[in-house]
């Protein structure tokens, strides 16, 4: 029995792109609307910038405590080596933005 037998592939990448573009639509209006009604001021982006601040602390600590039960459960496999890039993109990701915001400071 293959493990993912009721799964429509074809649906999923039908699905995907279009959930993307109705996405989009929706973001483009609510931010045009929010634009008109100011609220997009810095109070708004220092609230934003706390919280995408904390999200990012917080997904290190849940990578790295996935990756401890990985390399546990599993060792040295695929699921180990994945969580590895993901841990290294997110480390990358962090070294890129704050030399960004320095070079801009």
């Amino acid at each position: 029995m293959k493990m993912y037998e009721g799964f429509d592939i074809w649906a999923f990448l039908l699905g995907l792109p279009l959930g993307l573009v109705i996405w989009a639509i929706v973001w483009f209006f609510v931010r045009k609307k929010g634009k008109k009604e100011r609220m997009f001021d810095e109070r708004y982006t220092n609230l934003h910038r706390h919280a995408r601040s904390i999200s990012w602390k917080v997904m290190t600590g849940a990578i790295l405590i996935a990756w401890i039960i990985v390399m546990i459960v599993e060792g040295a496999k695929l699921a180990f080596f994945i969580l590895t890039a993901l841990w290294v993109i997110h480390m990358l990701s962090w070294v890129i933005g704050a030399a960004i915001v320095n070079k801009h400071h």
